[in-house]
C-alpha cells in the first residue's frame, strides 16, 4: 500500500493526487452535487446541508492521497460524545483511530475542543468536485478564528492523521472486525467505484 500524503493541490490526473509539500496545504469543500451522489447509496455521507449552512464553508476537511485516489476527511463540529464525565468534571476524550479531536489551549492554558477529524467518514472525490476553501474571504471573524486554530492543531498532528487513516482504510479493506468501530466506518472500495462512476457519467 502507498504511503499517505496531506496535499494541497487538485491540478492533477484523474484520481491521483501529486504528493507536495505540507506548507502547502489547503483546506477544500466539496461539490453539493457529489455528496448527494454518494448520499444516494451511503446516505451516513456527510451532508452539505445545503438549506441549512450558515457560514461560506460547505463541507470543509483536509485531503490525502490513498490508493491514487483524493481522499477527503471531513471536519465536524463538537458533539456531547465527544465528552466523558469524570468526577465532577466533563472533560475531552482522548483521539481515536476513527476520530482525531482538535484540542488547543486558550489564553487561560486550558484546553479547549474545537472541532473533530471524521476519519471514519472520508470519502474518495474527483479533483473536480474539489474546490479550495479561501479562509481570507470568511466573513465570520469567530469562525475564521475557529478553523485557523484547527488549521494549526493538524499541520501539528499530521502524522497522527496520516497512520490513523492508513490503519482505518487496510482494516476495513480487510474486513476486520477485530476493533469496533471498523464496522461503522464507510465502505471505502464500494465509495471508489462510485467515485469512478461518477467521472465517467460526465
Amino acid at each position: 500500500m502507498e504511503d499517505f500524503k496531506l496535499v494541497g493541490s487538485s491540478n492533477a490526473p484523474l484520481f491521483f493526487l501529486e504528493r507536495v509539500r505540507m506548507e502547502e496545504f489547503k483546506l477544500y469543500s466539496v461539490s453539493d452535487e457529489y455528496i448527494e451522489y454518494l448520499r444516494k447509496v451511503f446516505p451516513n455521507v456527510y451532508s452539505n446541508k445545503e438549506t441549512t449552512r450558515i457560514h461560506t464553508r460547505k463541507y470543509v476537511g483536509i485531503v490525502l492521497c490513498l490508493e491514487n485516489y483524493h481522499y477527503y476527511i471531513p471536519m465536524s463540529s463538537p458533539k456531547e460524545t465527544d465528552y466523558q464525565i469524570a468526577g465532577e468534571n466533563k472533560v475531552i476524550k482522548k483521539s481515536i483511530v476513527p476520530i482525531i479531536r482538535i484540542v488547543v489551549k486558550n489564553s487561560k492554558g486550558q484546553r479547549e475542543l474545537k472541532g473533530t477529524l471524521r476519519i471514519s467518514h472520508m470519502i474518495p472525490v474527483p479533483p473536480s468536485e474539489l474546490q479550495l476553501y479561501d479562509i481570507e474571504s470568511e466573513q465570520d471573524d469567530t469562525y475564521k478564528d475557529l478553523v485557523q486554530n484547527e488549521m494549526i492543531f493538524i499541520r501539528k498532528n499530521q502524522n497522527k492523521i496520516l497512520a490513523n487513516a492508513k490503519l482505518l482504510y487496510k482494516q476495513k479493506a480487510e474486513n476486520d472486525l477485530s476493533a469496533g468501530y471498523v464496522k461503522s466506518a464507510l465502505e471505502y472500495k464500494t465509495l471508489e467505484k462510485l467515485c469512478r462512476d461518477f467521472v465517467s457519467e460526465r
